[in-house]
């Protein structure tokens, strides 16, 4: 009869030291970024400041120019604050005021804010809503989340795709569910894509702009208010992402 090797007790030390690793390189790029989005930031708002003052001042054939600039300076420093937003959020120096909220104004809101954009690559913007109750959150982070959810759903949709933004409440929670017909993401990499700086493609040729810390915030914020982020992707078929938040006692 032959005998079975035992596994080596090196082999699996080996691994856990490599694992051990990887999450501090990981810690290391995580602080390294944030201490540049720190060290960048206020020399942009200067910049910025300079930038509007010489667009009032500009004659009307360089406003144009002028407009991409500060334009894509505004970027940057929404960007940066995302990052200096999830670096608060993360080590608690951000507070979240949870109170009742009208979950209709916000998507309300969201819509007005993002038809234009929808319709002006082709896109189908639907809306259901089936919660007539307040949430307990925080208005303008719970709106921030959802604006990532959807600004993400515009980005990754083909012309003349869907989009669908459905509110429903279950239970003693509200749901909101973002769905599009976008490229969709592998089974094997839905359970990295919230994880900051992670990018699903790293080519360079990659379509895509964008950090890759966005759905991170968007969980950041959905788990301090007492709720959850979930996803339900296939490749080529789109992804629907969903935000439950507790409803206002």
């Amino acid at each position: 009869m032959k005998q079975l090797r035992r596994p080596d007790p090196s082999l699996r030390y080996e691994s856990q030291d490599i694992s051990d690793q990887v999450a501090d390189l990981r810690q290391i790029n995580h602080k390294l970024v944030m201490l540049l989005a720190h060290e960048l930031g206020s020399p942009l708002t200067h910049v910025l400041g300079y930038l509007r003052l010489w667009q009032e001042r500009a004659p009307i054939f360089e406003r144009v120019e002028l407009d991409l600039v500060v334009e894509q300076a505004l970027t940057l420093k929404d960007r940066l604050d995302e990052i200096l937003l999830l670096d608060q959020l993360e080590a608690g120096l951000w507070e979240l005021r949870c109170e009742p909220t009208s979950i209709q104004e916000i998507v309300a809101d969201l819509v007005q804010s993002q038809r234009w954009r929808m319709e002006e690559k082709g896109l189908s913007f639907s809306t259901h809503i089936a919660c007539n109750d307040p949430v307990n959150a925080d208005k303008e982070m719970m709106r921030r989340a959802l604006d990532h959810l959807l600004a993400n759903a515009y980005k990754f949709s083909p012309p003349r795709g869907k989009v669908e933004l459905r509110v429903d409440e279950i239970g003693t929670y509200c749901r909101v569910a973002v769905s599009d017909q976008g490229i969709g993401i592998p089974l094997e990499k839905q359970s990295r894509i919230f994880e900051p700086f992670y990018q699903v493609d790293l080519t360079r040729t990659r379509r895509y702009n964008g950090l890759g810390i966005g759905l991170k915030l968007v969980r950041a914020i959905v788990e301090q208010q007492g709720g959850c982020v979930d996803v339900y992707s296939r490749v080529g078929e789109g992804s629907t992402f969903t935000v439950t938040v507790p409803l206002a006692q």
